[in-house]
């Protein structure tokens, strides 16, 4: 009886003691348990944090790879300036520029293109904005700056209206719109189109800025309007790959979408570009030109680049979808008729007020070719800027032009416009679209 007593007493006193232990604030499991919760939220937070980096890194890279190329330039512009080390005028300002219009030749969908080839309307309104609207408002404020004798280099007014002179972007805008759930089909085709048109277009523009003496100032350095020269040039450079590569593409349409999915076109496009623009600064820094451009120089072509972009977006969502007071007026037949798609209307946007430095920069290289390579440096930072701006908006836009695609009332009702294309959806679209669709109902 005794040995059971004591027996109970023993097993109670190791539980109590047991028991101390593990309520003991600075007891070794606990420490352990705390160290291995600091371990998971530091693992945690460090996972997270290469989520967001990677994300960010895989969206804007491009913006990223713009810096590193700048920076390459300053620190070694004897690399890749004209008649350098690797030959740039030769193997980057040609080579880049037929490898980038290849390409787009080879992505560009021909059944696509020949279905949106008879949207006269849409590729009307684009081609008017980006040649006409953008060049001369830039040129009216362009010649504001000279009356008001602003502080500013006469190399600026003419980088600008060269800037604007030039076509629609090819890969940004397209890419851009199909981002944004755009008609990316129109905005393919409007890039194209736009190019090819932007051989003669171009050109022309800046021989008519050109006779005003009061912007383009006599004994300075003028564009060299060799129609001859200027055609050939962008010819073989822009013209003839982009149909190469579309005859490739309605060829061979399996195997070119297989290596275009395989060797990434769109990123083999966006560095070719990379390699122009590094050509370019590398040419400015060589020619220490850009010294030679003040801060004021350098705000103002930010800021009025920023502000033609948006006026160019505006302009072009304005014209495309032609707002109505129908709280006090009834809306025209011809009202609605007109107004497009809001899937067009970003197709529109994006081709309209963009600008194009693939064949901005060679433009440049073949009317200012007597100058000197620091002239066409500091020629090409306006247009260089407005590229860097569009796309840092454009991207910035994307996710509020998405959103305002996908709540449409004109898909979701399935009233579409007689002129309105709608493309086919990929399945997740599909998916996406049926379940919106599920929850307005």
């Amino acid at each position: 009886m005794s040995t059971t007593t004591e027996t109970v007493e023993k097993t109670s006193l190791d539980e109590s003691i047991l028991s101390s232990k593990i309520n003991f604030p600075n007891s070794e499991p606990d420490a352990n348990n705390q160290q291995q919760g600091q371990q998971q939220d530091q693992t945690y937070r460090f996972q997270k944090f290469r989520k967001i980096a990677r994300t960010m890194l895989s969206r804007y890279w491009f913006l990223l790879g713009l810096g590193v190329v700048i920076g390459l330039a300053w620190a070694f512009p004897q690399v890749g300036k004209a008649h350098g080390d690797i030959e740039a005028q030769y193997t980057v300002k040609w080579g880049a520029v037929i490898v980038i219009f290849l390409l787009s030749g080879l992505g560009l969908e021909v059944s696509v293109m020949l279905k949106t080839i008879l949207r006269w309307r849409l590729h009307l309104i684009v081609q008017v904005i980006n040649f006409v609207l953008l060049p001369f408002l830039m040129y009216g404020i362009v010649r504001f700056f000279i009356t008001v004798h602003a502080d500013l280099d006469m190399t600026v007014y003419k980088g600008w209206m060269i800037a604007l002179s030039t076509s629609t972007t090819v890969s940004s805008n397209a890419i851009m719109t199909r981002n944004a759930n755009g008609n990316d089909g129109a905005a393919l085709f409007n890039a194209a189109l736009g190019n090819v048109l932007g051989i003669f277009i171009s050109p022309a523009l800046m021989t008519a800025f050109q006779n005003d003496s009061i912007v383009f100032e006599p004994g300075t350095d003028r564009g060299n309007p060799d129609y001859v020269s200027v055609l050939r040039t962008l010819g073989s450079t822009v013209l003839a790959p982009l149909v190469v590569g579309q005859v490739i593409r309605y060829f061979f349409p399996v195997r070119v979408k297989y290596l275009a999915a395989k060797c990434r076109f769109s990123i083999v496009n966006s560095l070719a570009l990379l390699c122009l623009v590094w050509s370019v600064f590398c040419d400015g820094v060589a020619s220490d030109a850009f010294n030679k451009m003040s801060g004021v120089d350098l705000v103002a072509i930010i800021f009025v680049d920023i502000f033609m972009y948006l006026f160019g977006c505006a302009a072009c969502l304005f014209v495309a979808r032609l707002p109505w007071p129908t709280k006090f007026l009834n809306e025209p037949k011809w009202v609605t008729r007109w107004r497009f798609s809001r899937k067009d209307s970003v197709a529109i946007m994006y081709c309209g007020a963009t600008k194009t430095v693939s064949m901005g920069i060679p433009l440049i290289n073949v009317l200012y070719s007597e100058s000197s390579y620091g002239v066409v440096g500091v020629l090409s930072l306006p247009l260089l800027m407005y590229h860097i701006c569009q796309l840092f908006i454009g991207n910035f836009q994307v996710q509020a032009l998405k959103k305002w695609v996908e709540n449409d009332p004109v898909i979701e009702d399935g009233n579409l416009n007689n002129d309105t294309e709608v493309l086919p959806r990929t399945s997740s679209e599909s998916m996406q679209l049926s379940t919106m669709r599920r929850r307005t109902n």
